[in-house]
């Protein structure tokens, strides 16, 4: 493995938060114009991502900008029910509810934090192509010292196009943490899974 190669990937499993401690889909896309209105959907994001990055702004208030932004392109809920499985329907409602809240501020902070980590990012974007009833949207940043690939899984929600899952270098974020949560709840209760989500997603003091 190349030292970028290397690095790529510690980028990829960086973004993922670790919690444990150190002891609906839509209609299948069709055509070429869908094609085209996905990357359209990607590419505002990062646009509207690297917007907030060069505002000047302190970085407790671009964090803010970006996560509301976030909320905009990313299916958070969607990729929380896929990384806990049948486990959240036998939830009561409040600790559901609770759950996708505390997955959100997860996803958009493991993720939006790294974009602001890049030094002039140039972003570039590939052919999308199918998968199943979603459509895989390729796409590059490259820095003056290396390129990263990461990919898009996009689905149509109420008539425009959000991204259900992030692959960085080959590594869906979703299923990382689909793999952290299983391995937590074969001996912990969803309980206490939610205590160490608040952990996570607790503002730091002082």
């Amino acid at each position: 493995m190349t030292e970028t190669r290397a690095r790529c990937r510690a980028l990829a499993l960086g973004l993922v938060v670790g919690l444990v401690p150190a002891v609906g889909l839509g209609a299948a896309p069709s055509g070429a114009a869908s094609s085209a209105d996905a990357v359209a959907a990607v590419k505002k994001a990062l646009d509207g991502a690297l917007a907030i990055a060069r505002s000047g702004a302190s970085r407790n208030e671009q964090l803010a900008s970006l996560q509301a932004a976030a909320r905009d392109f990313l299916d958070t809920r969607a990729m929380g029910r896929r990384a806990v499985g049948d486990v959240l329907a036998a939830q009561p409602p409040a600790q559901q509810n609770e759950y996708l809240d505390l997955f959100d501020q997860l996803m958009t902070r493991a993720y939006l934090q790294k974009l602001l980590l890049f030094r002039d990012p140039h972003f570039g974007y590939g052919e999308p192509r199918r998968a199943d009833d979603a459509l895989i949207v390729p796409t590059t940043i490259a820095t003056a010292k290396d390129e990263y690939h990461v990919e898009y899984e996009m689905r149509q929600r109420d008539g425009r196009w959000v991204a259900t899952d992030v692959i960085v270098e080959g590594i869906s974020l979703t299923d990382n943490y689909k793999a952290q949560f299983a391995n937590l709840l074969r001996d912990r209760s969803f309980a206490e899974l939610l205590d160490l989500m608040r952990n996570k997603t607790r503002p730091a003091s002082g």
